[in-house]
């Protein structure tokens, strides 16, 4: 059985995420979340967002850049924060993982914030990749402070 995680972040970092969901509707949007884990809990400090570049339908995937992926990973190495999972927006309006999501899941342990946004409603949810199995998005609680 999987670690229970929290994921833990600022009601300022929520509302951006829910203005760049509503800002690319009907398609996708989607970033990368930077941050640090300890002891079962994720605190994500940033959200570098990224043009979606998937080849496939962006109504219904995404992909991050890249570019932005690999400059992130730089910065992380040289003592910036961490990349510790992936934010993207679901204009369907469910915010749990889609098949795609969990066959595109490769990073483990990476969490997987999820903004549902449809007809003026939105819903927020978090999931890890699995350590064992990435594949596998395990739901987590979502924790959001002031700030």
């Amino acid at each position: 059985m999987a670690e229970a995680v929290t994921v833990r972040l600022s009601t300022t970092l929520v509302e951006m995420l829910e203005r760049t969901a509503w800002q690319a509707e009907p398609h996708e949007a989607c970033a990368l979340l930077l941050g640090e884990a300890a002891g079962g809990v994720v605190t994500i400090t940033q959200a570098v967002v990224t043009e979606n570049v998937t080849e496939g339908n962006p109504e219904t995937s995404f992909e991050i850049d890249p570019g932005m992926h690999i400059l992130m990973q730089k910065a992380a190495r040289a003592g910036g924060p961490q990349i510790v999972g992936v934010w993207h927006s679901h204009p369907n309006g469910v915010a749990r993982p889609s098949d795609a999501d969990k066959a595109q899941s490769v990073e483990r342990g990476w969490v997987w914030l999820i903004t549902a946004a449809k007809d003026g409603v939105v819903d927020h949810a978090a999931f890890r990749a699995d350590p064992d199995d990435p594949h596998q998005l395990d739901s987590c609680t979502l924790e959001v402070t002031q700030g």
